[in-house]
């Protein structure tokens, strides 16, 4: 039957069944002849059945999230629309009445106005249309309504969200962070905006959404300090942090027919034992949100296509050609990627794991797209030279050409497809390709970040095939001065002089941002995850694994998996057991806040900050040397911390007499696994 016209998601916990019930059923009588759904989020009422009966009575869908110890709305809606099946996505809330024949105007005018997200006004109705009015109606009148409503600021946004469902996927939905109270929709507005879909206020007299009147929940939250310190955060991200793509490294509510967020491409020939170190580097990233295309340009055995089936993974897509070239074999990528982005990749490079969050954060309104600096480093000795690119921009192109590092690439796809590279040329195509993208108008922001690890080998193609390069680039440079007046010249030249380079601060921290990743051949390292789930059997490490978990009573509070001298495959199935992953050179100690407390403690923290008013609490600091408690099989070594870093923030009693009921523990691999 395909997709739905319309899902409209109302999220909620513990609002009243009867308010809900009325906000649904009003839903359902306006979408006239469109085909929707409504669908119930329930993000943890503490009795679900009322809700669940309502959906069902309503033949409407109903999920049900538990867990999560504070209200989110952005979470509750992604829950939602994770099973919609609408072409046009619509959040609301559960004291919000819609008047008949609304939502099928809604769709009407999604369908014309295009690519644009909608926003109505809702009507706030007065004190006296609160619960118990509605509880007395047979009937809604609605010209009363009409009457009695006052329409609400729009800055405010006004409780109704619609855009379609590739703009949701596009920005991965509402911002997961946001908690508590406030900002979702606004939020949600803006970053709508810089990713190109146009904001559209329905005003139309038939479509109407009035608040049924009830306390206002500011005013509950904000008598508490964790209530106004989620206030703030929520404030903070809605008017400072410009990214428009969100939940990057875990959106937990992702869709299953969700596009990947990025296609990271590789076009390959006769290097195998090359390509698997850079897939590996590639599995790693904190943002795993992804697919690996590989495009294989007539491999003369199957070595290539037995690398890749070895990593049983079915993000990782193959796909084999004819020696044709790099620039075909890119091409062929674009036209099978699905990602909403492009990051390029060379069969003989590396990527350190934040490559992907870090390009995703620059890219803001105005930009398809960002680069980065890399670093240089030998093969054989180790030896790094840190490349500090230019910010890639039409005036510092205009002078002699050039472009950032291919490999520093993430750009959107739909529109690397409308320029493509050039299957004439051999050698350069990147700066033939970047070139035409400036010229096209289109920009590309700078991540101020080192974002790529360049392997110097003999075979690289800027060795075996420079005098091509040199063409190719002149070339590429006489097209972009094509029509430039000196006036132009002249004018992009003052304009060259200005930010020419991302700040990087000092400059050897800034190399070592990444040094951890270099190949296993040339550096010892350690890494480590945090867990969501102890597995029951760990798997094979090349290195030495160490679980450690801090527990309350049977309930794991948090998980650390260890592994000392670990191989770039070790880091893989860390990545795959958990996330979060930290690294360090062996011998190095972990950079980290020198304020922040141990992670032991800051689970605790975590467990107190959530913990009923009055709660007896002990925190029980077991010394490595000092014999097990009883109770205590295996334990872990001594945090160094005294009692009062836990940071106890509200009215908990310390009862120091008390058995305590934390355990920290500390298992090894030979003792976990035995």
């Amino acid at each position: 039957m395909g997709k739905l016209d319309v899902s409209v998601v109302i999220g909620f916990r513990d609002w009243g069944t009867e308010r809900i019930r009325r906000s649904a059923h009003s839903i359902i009588e306006s979408f006239g002849p469109v085909r929707g759904e409504v669908i119930i989020s329930d993000y943890g009422s503490v009795e679900p059945e009322p809700a669940e009966q309502v959906a069902t009575d309503l033949e409407a869908k109903y999920i049900y999230t538990a867990g999560d110890p504070v209200w989110s709305r952005s979470r509750a809606l992604n829950a939602g629309f994770a099973i919609a099946q609408g072409e046009l996505l619509i959040s609301t809330d559960a004291d919000m009445l819609f008047s008949p024949g609304s939502i099928r105007q809604i769709v009407e005018t999604a369908r014309e106005a295009e690519h644009c997200a909608l926003f109505l006004q809702c009507r706030d109705l007065p004190e006296t249309m609160g619960d118990d009015y509605f509880t007395s109606l047979t009937e809604i009148d609605w010209e009363e309504m009409e009457q009695a409503g006052r329409l609400r600021p729009r800055w405010g946004m006004g409780g109704m969200m619609a855009i379609p469902s590739a703009g949701y996927e596009k920005i991965r939905g509402f911002d997961e962070r946001l908690h508590t109270y406030g900002g979702e929709d606004l939020d949600f507005a803006q970053r709508a905006r810089r990713a190109g879909y146009r904001t559209v206020w329905v005003d139309e007299p038939e479509v109407r959404m009035y608040h049924m009147w009830h306390p206002p929940t500011l005013r509950s939250v904000e008598q508490t300090e964790a209530g106004r310190e989620a206030v703030k955060f929520n404030k903070d991200v809605v008017y400072n942090d410009k990214s428009y793509t969100r939940n990057t490294t875990h959106w937990r509510f992702r869709p299953q027919d969700a596009i990947p967020l990025v296609s990271v491409v590789f076009v390959t020939r006769n290097r195998a034992k090359l390509l698997k170190e850079a897939i590996r580097s590639t599995l790693i990233q904190t943002v795993q949100d992804f697919e690996i295309v590989i495009v294989d340009d007539g491999s003369e055995d199957d070595s290539t296509e037995k690398v890749v089936k070895s990593f049983s993974d079915p993000r990782i897509r193959y796909f084999r050609q004819d020696p044709k070239g790099i620039s075909t074999g890119r091409n062929l990528a674009l036209d099978v990627s699905r990602g909403v982005y492009t990051a390029v990749m060379d069969d003989d490079d590396l990527m350190p794991p934040r490559r992907l969050e870090w390009q995703i954060e620059a890219i803001t309104a105005g930009f398809v797209g960002s680069a980065g600096s890399f670093v240089n480093f030998d093969d054989n000795t180790g030896e790094m030279e840190l490349i500090v690119s230019r910010v890639p921009t039409l005036a510092q192109a205009a002078e002699k050409g050039g472009a950032p590092g291919h490999g520093t690439w993430m750009i959107r796809t739909d529109v690397m497809r409308s320029i493509r590279y050039d299957e004439s040329i051999s050698s350069g195509v990147d700066n033939n390709f970047f070139l035409r993208l400036l010229r096209s108008g289109y920009k590309v922001s700078h991540s101020g970040k080192p974002i790529l690890l360049r392997r110097r080998h003999n075979s690289q193609v800027t060795a075996v095939d420079s005098s091509n390069q040199g063409d190719s680039a002149k070339q590429a440079l006489q097209y972009f001065q094509f029509g430039l007046t000196n006036w132009h010249k002249t004018k992009l030249a003052e304009e060259a002089k200005l930010n020419s380079y991302p700040p990087i601060g000092d400059r050897e921290t800034y190399a070592h941002m990444i040094e951890a990743y270099l190949p296993d051949h040339l550096v010892s390292r350690n890494a480590t995850v945090q867990l969501e789930v102890v597995p029951n059997e760990l798997p094979q490490f090349d290195g030495r694994p160490q679980l450690r978990s801090l527990t309350q009573s049977t309930t794991v509070l948090k998980s650390h998996l260890s592994v000392s001298h670990a191989t770039y495959g070790d880091m893989v199935k860390l990545v795959s057991l958990g996330f979060d992953l930290k690294t360090e050179l062996v011998g190095h100690e972990l950079a980290t806040d020198s304020e922040s407390l141990p992670w032991e403690l800051e689970a605790v923290k975590d467990y107190l900050n959530q913990a009923p008013e009055g709660q007896i609490v002990e925190v029980h600091r077991v010394n490595a040397q000092a014999p097990a408690p009883a109770d205590l099989q295996l334990y872990f070594m001594d945090t160094g911390h005294q009692r009062d870093a836990v940071g106890i923030t509200h009215s908990e009693q310390i009862n120091k007499n008390a058995n305590a009921p934390w355990l920290i523990i500390g298992r090894n691999a030979e003792e976990y696994l035995a």
